[in-house]
């Protein structure tokens, strides 16, 4: 009896961590999938991914969210697995209790079904809000612990600007720059994009997304040309669209 009451005590927990916890989930179609600069596909993409995040932690601890994303070639690129799941991957970000400014740290694992051994990376991020005008800036330093990432630094600069165009239409935009300190290799800056999109929302809990994003190659002794046909080889697409949908519980 005493081990049944703790099995309905620990289920009851765990549903109450469920139901307290927010979970968000994105499913886009992109024209391409490009990873900091580098085709890895430059045909039609699917892009879902889910979190979990909100979990009822006293706020003098932090927060944490755990998540995954995925890519799923639908069109082929070289030697691209056509119509099959190229990369899943799984992260977990804690952040800190800090008021001045966001502070996080994340660890995500790239796992690739074809067979590519596991990537793994660890990420310090900073950011702030910049007062009412609707724009955010932050700074990521990635190191890889592990894979073809390991050893090797990828710092990255961002400034985003949103804001609201009715109570249902947001618009964004955004440029990144990213830096390579690479294990092999020469170092500096790597690429640059500047992305604009725009959101509607259908229902409080459901949203369409588009963005249309340029990619430009800074260096190309860091970022070098893309070989012909072969995946994530290099630089080899610019421009982009993503269009998709996204939803909260």
């Amino acid at each position: 009896m005493k081990k049944r009451i703790m099995m309905i005590m620990a289920a009851g927990l765990a549903a109450g961590v469920v139901h307290a916890a927010d979970v968000s989930a994105t499913a886009d179609f992109a024209s391409a999938y490009i990873f900091r600069g580098v085709t890895l596909n430059d045909g039609l993409v699917f892009q879902p991914g889910a979190k979990i995040s909100g979990f009822p932690i006293p706020a003098e601890y932090g927060s944490i969210a755990v998540g995954t994303w995925a890519n799923y070639d639908i069109g082929d690129y070289g030697g691209t697995l056509e119509k099959k799941f190229s990369e899943i991957d799984y992260y977990a970000t804690y952040t800190l209790p800090v008021k001045v400014v966001d502070l996080s740290a994340t660890y995500t694992e790239y796992t690739y079904p074809g067979g590519a051994a596991t990537d793994k990376e660890v990420a310090l991020s900073v950011g702030k809000g910049i007062g009412d005008t609707g724009l955010y800036t932050s700074l990521t330093a990635n190191y890889g612990l592990g894979g073809a990432v390991d050893q090797n630094w990828y710092i990255q600069g961002a400034l985003g600007y949103t804001k609201a165009l009715t109570e249902t239409l947001t618009f964004t935009s955004g440029v990144t720059v990213g830096y390579a300190i690479k294990d092999v290799g020469d170092d500096g800056f790597q690429d640059g994009v500047g992305k604009v999109g725009l959101s509607y929302a259908l229902t409080k809990n459901w949203a369409i997304n588009g963005s249309l994003n340029y990619v430009a190659q800074l260096d190309d002794n860091v970022l070098p040309d893309a070989t012909s046909g072969v995946p994530g080889s290099g630089y080899d697409t610019p421009v982009y669209g993503t269009l998709g949908l996204s939803c909260t519980f």
